[in-house]
């Protein structure tokens, strides 16, 4: 299959949109994105960064500004310019629009307007254990007997089961609530359906 040099110029074009894409994606929880939305993440990311791009090297009153940029676009010339000014500035706007989805600004202030209940993109299983007062838990396995005391090192999520890394772990008999033993760390792995965590009351 044959390329043709304005669909290699628009590839090319999209690698500011590509940087900050996969910087968001690595930064932020989410289910994985199909290639549709990896695209059209890209276009919105590379035309944000090439916007930002401009607007910052007029305010600088730089000479190598990119207003020739978007009049040159059906053109098959590559601004190398361009496109290095917006991948450079595709790099900030990658971990500040994974900071703003980290930390829920556009949620928050929707609930200030009252104009969402959402708390985010993520499954409550991540939103509940990131939440800034749950560090230690207890991890009840009734099938099992058998509870788990410590600190959240790590978790994740699969299309099956919920993982998550405890440390300075201390296991009890569930029944009579006896220690039985201690350990550093422990991983553990349950169905979506058979796992039940608690946080202690925190006074």
């Amino acid at each position: 299959m044959q390329i043709s040099e304005l669909t290699l110029k628009l590839i090319i074009l999209l690698t500011p949109g590509a940087i900050a894409c996969i910087i968001f994606e690595k930064l932020t929880i989410h289910k994985k994105w199909a290639p549709f939305n990896f695209i059209a993440n890209s276009i919105l990311f590379g035309g944000l960064s090439y916007i930002v791009a401009q607007l910052l090297l007029n305010i600088c009153g730089h000479d190598q500004s990119l207003d020739n940029f978007w009049s040159n676009l059906p053109s098959k010339e590559i601004p190398f310019n361009a496109l290095k000014y917006a991948s450079i500035i595709s790099i900030f706007i990658g971990f500040i629009c994974a900071g703003l989805d980290n930390f829920k600004i556009i949620n928050k202030f929707g609930k200030y307007l009252n104009l969402t209940t959402k708390f985010g993109d993520e499954n409550l299983y991540s939103y509940f254990l990131h939440a800034d007062n749950v560090n230690e838990v207890y991890i009840r396995d009734i099938d099992k007997n058998i509870t788990y005391h410590g600190l959240i090192d790590s978790f994740s999520e699969t299309e099956e089961f919920k993982e998550i890394v405890l440390r300075d772990v201390k296991i009890y008999d569930y029944s009579s609530s006896e220690l039985m033993y201690k350990l550093d760390k422990i991983y553990l792995s349950y169905p979506k359906d058979s796992i039940v965590i608690e946080v202690p009351y925190l006074n």
